[in-house]
């Protein structure tokens, strides 16, 4: 069996590093690895289970190139001694030795003096520019936190009149402007998160308290009055019952407490129609019936076939019947086309949701099909060059995409990774 090598690519994907570092570490020859005759490096799989297995090594650096600094006039610096009259003993060379260093040491004091001098002057620069730019600096914090002040209070105060309703009076506005001033005046921006909001939102709520219990009022009115049939809303001929259901509405109301939510003017409201409602309810219980006949999703043929068929069973009841037996004769009626129409309905769904799928996996392949000519380009060699590998490429791609968009549809959580590395080898495969 031959041994089996992956690219650097691959290699760098593995050991979780950049494809830089692999390549480095391959030239270096830190790691043993081959070039292909187009000059790409291979790692064996052995090399590659050792580097998961031991880790991967460091990269190699060169030293830092040493240098001296020259002398000052471009010259070495050279030391001797002064010329003898005879031939030195060994503690005159000792003595002259001596000098020559008690020399050096005190031109280098002399010059670290000087060193230190100019570092303090320095430093003490530092400190006074240090103290001129933190006191301006603090000038401009406090400037900007007083201008980030009245900015957040614009802001604040812009948002609680944009949250009003729509139809509110300007004295309103004028109340709510105030009102959340007054709240903001002694807070900064810097509070909690949770803590703003909602005192803005009080803010707003008490300036709004009179004119909200107007609107609960003129609503909880009409929704009662909404509960009446829609004959009887529209129709002229139901004008007498719908004004006896508007006076006993507003008398039930008027009746409530003073701090009575807006659900229990609603629900005075609704009550006090209720009698209207059954009155009018007993005249046309088989009729409403019948028009209220409706199959959501099922053809005109369906449509008339049910009221057809409540009409039988409705007719087939005794005269006074309770509306429990009407509905219950209706549903029976109805129920059979209910059921078609559902079936219908959820093979559509299905038909639907496999389009769906098809078309998401589409789109997710098609968006990593370029993976195929990055691949090509790094994998292999191709004595056409570019255009030979684009060739190659376009051939690829539509029966990859197929295979692709089958895989996706079996696996739609494939991460990005996974569907570059299903590309990869069905090249290896195809190729």
């Amino acid at each position: 069996m031959q041994p089996l090598f992956y690219s650097t690519g691959q290699v760098a994907r593995q050991l979780g590093t950049t494809l830089a570092a692999v390549r480095v570490l391959c030239e270096s020859r830190i790691i043993a690895a081959e070039t292909t005759p187009g000059g790409h490096w291979r790692v064996s799989a052995t090399e590659v289970e050792r580097l998961k297995r031991d880790g991967l090594p460091p990269i190699p650096r060169p030293l830092p190139a040493e240098s001296a600094p020259p002398a000052s006039n471009g010259s070495a610096v050279h030391h001797a001694h002064p010329a003898l009259l005879a031939e030195p003993s060994d503690e005159v060379v000792s003595a002259a030795d001596q000098v020559a260093i008690t020399r050096s040491m005190l031109e280098k004091r002399k010059i670290d003096r000087e060193l230190e001098e100019t570092e303090d002057w320095f430093r003490n620069r530092q400190r006074q520019q240090a103290a001129a730019e933190a006191a301006e600096r603090r000038r401009m914090e406090a400037q900007q936190a007083e201008e980030r002040r009245l900015q957040w209070v614009h802001e604040w105060t812009q948002y609680a009149l944009d949250s009003l309703p729509y139809g509110v009076q300007q004295q309103v506005e004028m109340e709510v402007h105030t009102a959340v001033q007054e709240a903001l005046s002694e807070l900064q921006p810097g509070q909690p998160e949770a803590i703003t909001p909602r005192l803005v939102a009080a803010a707003v709520h008490r300036a709004l308290a009179p004119w909200n219990r107007k609107q609960d009022i003129e609503r909880a009115l009409q929704a009662g009055m909404d509960t009446l049939p829609w004959d009887v809303q529209i129709h002229s001929k139901y004008a007498p019952l719908k004004q006896r259901a508007w006076d006993a509405a507003v008398a039930a109301v008027r009746k409530v407490r003073e701090e009575a939510s807006y659900n229990e003017m609603q629900t005075a409201a609704a009550q006090a129609v209720q009698p209207m409602i059954r009155e009018y309810e007993h005249q046309q219980a088989c009729q409403r019936m019948v028009r209220g006949v409706y199959v959501l999703g099922a053809t005109w043929e369906e449509g008339e076939g049910a009221k057809e068929a409540v009409r039988k069973a409705l007719a087939a009841l005794p005269i006074g019947a309770e509306p429990k037996q009407l509905e219950k004769a209706q549903e029976t009626a109805v129920a059979p086309f209910k059921a078609a129409v559902a079936k219908r309905k959820e093979t559509a769904r299905l038909e639907s949701e496999e389009r769906a799928r098809r078309q998401s996996a589409a789109w997710k392949a098609d968006s990593q099909l370029d993976h195929i000519a990055r691949y090509l380009e790094e994998e292999y060699d191709f004595e056409g060059g570019h255009w030979e590998m684009r060739r190659e490429a376009d051939r690829l791609r539509p029966l990859i995409r197929e295979a692709l968009i089958d895989e996706l549809v079996e696996n739609p959580d494939m991460s990005a990774d996974e569907i570059r590395e299903s590309i990869e080898a069905q090249i290896e495969d195809a190729v």
